[in-house]
């Protein structure tokens, strides 16, 4: 015999059914939607939702907000980022536990030991275990950004790339490259930008505000690239100056 602190109910709704019956999940379960997940969280399953709601929402920037109402990739990558393929729980974090979301991405889960309140990613877990059919959810009092649903502006500085941050402002690029979608950029490490040829060509572009935009432009392409997709062959990609192209060649071993 077993004495639990409360009466056993049954679960019989979905995580699908939880977050449509309930008002305060509007916008998740509209993205959710959008991102072809909802349908999904309503067959069998073990999931875990990180669920932020409607006032969680309203928190953010307007930009982004409206990168994430308007942009497709951009909602896909956020709702992603808060749904983890397994079930679990809150009573296995004591102190501190690491899980990977629906993308491979870390999540970092942290049990505060002076007040027991729960932390995913820094964010609070305002309420907890709230059990479905095909898994559980946990609401959070913000939303879990991850870089890819971001502006670039924001990426730059969380990644501290001050240097080339505070360039595409200068050249009046900064607005421009966070309200573009689908955008690359390669962006040369501080060490890189603080060589002293590097800061030489700076220097004389920063007096030629059309010759600084067109270096920075140089380090852009369109639309996203990530590594795992150049596999290894050479490829060339348009830059976004105009009638430049970019080389480039990814290997598993030095080629030489």
């Amino acid at each position: 015999v077993h004495v639990v602190d409360r009466v056993l109910q049954p679960v019989t709704q979905s995580l699908a059914q939880l977050i449509a019956q309930d008002e305060q999940f509007t916008t998740l379960e509209s993205m959710l939607s959008k991102a072809g997940l909802l349908k999904q969280l309503a067959e069998p399953g073990h999931w875990t939702l990180f669920a932020f709601t409607d006032s969680a929402f309203q928190k953010l920037d307007a930009n982004i907000r409206k990168r994430l109402t308007d942009a497709d990739t951009c909602i896909t990558n956020v709702v992603r980022h808060h749904l983890v393929p397994h079930t679990l729980c809150s009573a296995p974090i004591v102190t501190h536990a690491t899980t990977l979301n629906l993308d491979g991405e870390p999540l970092s889960l942290e049990r505060r030991p002076e007040d027991g309140k729960l932390f995913v990613n820094k964010v609070q877990i305002v309420a907890k275990d709230i059990m479905a059919t095909n898994g559980i959810i946990h609401v959070v009092d913000d939303v879990l950004m991850p870089d890819s649903g971001q502006p670039l502006s924001h990426v730059l500085g969380a990644h501290n790339l001050t240097t080339f941050q505070s360039l595409l402002e200068e050249a009046g690029l900064s607005e421009a490259l966070d309200s573009t979608s689908n955008v690359t950029l390669f962006v040369p490490s501080e060490e890189a930008l603080s060589q002293p040829e590097a800061v030489a060509e700076l220097d004389k572009r920063r007096g030629d505000p059309a010759a600084l935009r067109d270096l920075l432009l140089f380090h852009s392409t369109g639309p996203a690239v990530k590594g795992c997709d150049l596999g290894s062959s050479r490829h060339e990609l348009k830059s976004g100056l105009a009638d430049h192209s970019l080389r480039l060649g990814y290997y598993s071993s030095w080629p030489f």
